[in-house]
């Protein structure tokens, strides 16, 4: 272990299995796995001796993984998407033995792997629906509400606080704030900026959901601090202006690609303004097109610091294109791939993915990506109930803008989990149950619990 302080990071884990044992998994997700994934950093977490490196929030998912498949498993009713999933693992898997001429970095980048996508795929598969998806969307918007008051200390003073807390425990810190026009760009417990501002996207088109359940309901569901928050748009006005604290081109993009979507449930035909929609955004991203390619050649000026950011991310595609080639079917590996010298951040998650994986990789994940987003439209074109269309519309804006934006950007840190945890509830979506909330009362506990034997 680098340094034996670090296992204080580790405690969050002890609490999850405190639930998990006393048989109230939901909890462990809520007040434990939810707060750790949002609310601290990636790089707060440890190395025990012969094991490999891992994080608060994926040491709190392990019991509640074992937990959920133990209770839920049952239920489990295959889809295509899983499929996808399972086979990017497999991939992942056979990436790293091909190549990894180290066997123990294989085994660490393999079991990184499926505690950050797998884990949280199959918790978002099989936990959160019916009954958790309020408590789960209120949850998750809450604790980047609280972070924008870490977010106000990084703009003023200049550093992030967790760096400060984190060098006590950590012998290295591997993220270091980054500063455009003279200002903090704000990251919080995401580490990057880009990474923050695609976690604050994600936050907006969940928060859409909660402002129609506050107009439909009342206080009812909210509660009446949240109510008040969302009659006065108090949320949508904090992750908005979070967003652009980030100084980030991309995820603000891929805000105004959510937004399109969101209002599509308003209108009473949901398939034609779906539709409509659709080729409005095609044609739209034809244009952006077309201006990235002439903003990135430096032909219509001086080069600034944001043209040479998006100079570098097409020339990234054009220097390991002849690694990719040589890569193959299932590429070189994660600590085994080339690097073009200056250019060692690859800020494309698909080029990234095909580096490691290979072609293989690249099509699963692709698949995974697009599959996820044709469920979710045939959700709410099936879907009756208001209710549920806006919400499996929401989740539909949210997928939309990540995998919109993860071509500027790796899907690094605790964004993988939050991603893959996405994409498992897009599986699930249940109707109707939403609009029942004595149905949600009366399945506070999952199925799975520890009973006492006296021996």
């Amino acid at each position: 272990m680098k340094n034996p302080a670090s296992i204080i990071f580790l405690l969050p884990a002890l609490v999850s299995l405190y639930y998990v044992l006393r048989g109230h998994t939901e909890k462990a997700f809520l007040r434990v796995f939810l707060p750790t994934l949002v609310g601290l950093p990636f790089y707060y977490g440890c190395q025990l001796p012969h094991l490999p490196p891992i994080s608060a929030s994926e040491a709190v998912l392990i019991p509640i993984t074992a937990a959920t498949l133990l209770g839920s498993g049952a239920k489990w009713r295959f889809s295509r998407v899983d499929l996808w999933v399972f086979l990017f693992i497999g991939s992942l898997v056979t990436s790293e033995l091909l190549h990894e001429s180290i066997l123990t970095n294989a085994i660490f980048t393999i079991t990184s792997g499926i505690m950050s996508m797998l884990f949280p795929y199959i918790v978002g598969r099989l936990l959160i629906e019916p009954s958790l998806r309020l408590s789960t969307v209120k949850r998750f918007i809450s604790i980047i509400l609280f972070l924008a008051l870490i977010g106000l200390y990084e703009l003023k003073m200049g550093v992030n606080p967790y760096t400060i807390v984190g060098s006590h425990f950590l012998d290295s810190l591997p993220w270091t704030l980054q500063f455009r026009g003279g200002w903090a760009r704000v990251a919080v417990s995401f580490s990057d900026a880009e990474l923050a501002g695609i976690a604050f996207v994600i936050a907006i088109a969940l928060n859409y959901w909660l402002i129609y359940v506050n107009k439909s309901d009342g206080n009812h569901r909210l509660g009446p601090r949240f109510s008040k928050l969302e009659k006065y748009h108090a949320p949508s006005l904090i992750l908005f202006a979070l967003l652009f604290a980030t100084q980030s081109r991309g995820p603000i993009l891929g805000a105004v690609l959510a937004l399109a979507i969101l209002q599509i449930p308003r209108f009473k035909n949901i398939r034609k303004a779906s539709i409509i929609t659709a080729l409005s955004l095609a044609i739209g991203g034809i244009a952006v097109y077309a201006y990235f390619d002439r903003y990135t050649s430096g032909t219509d000026g001086a080069a600034s610091e944001q043209q040479a950011s998006a100079s570098y991310r097409r020339l990234l595609l054009e220097n390991y294109k002849p690694f990719v080639e040589e890569g193959g079917w299932f590429g070189w590996s994660e600590r085994s791939r080339p690097l073009v010298h200056g250019q060692e951040s690859i800020d494309n998650q698909f080029l990234l993915t095909q580096l490691n994986q290979g072609r293989v990789g690249l099509i699963l994940f692709v698949l995974i990506g697009l599959d996820t987003v044709w469920h979710l439209i045939a959700f709410t074109w099936r879907f009756k109930q208001r209710e549920d269309i806006y919400f499996a519309f929401s989740l539909l804006a949210a997928m939309v803008s990540l995998w919109a934006v993860i071509g500027t950007v790796y899907l690094g840190e605790q964004l993988p989990q939050i991603a893959f945890l996405l994409i498992g509830w897009s599986q699930s979506l249940q109707e109707g149950n939403a609009a029942h909330p004595e149905y949600a009362a009366s399945k506070t506990t999952t199925k799975f619990r520890f009973r006492r034997v006296l021996v």
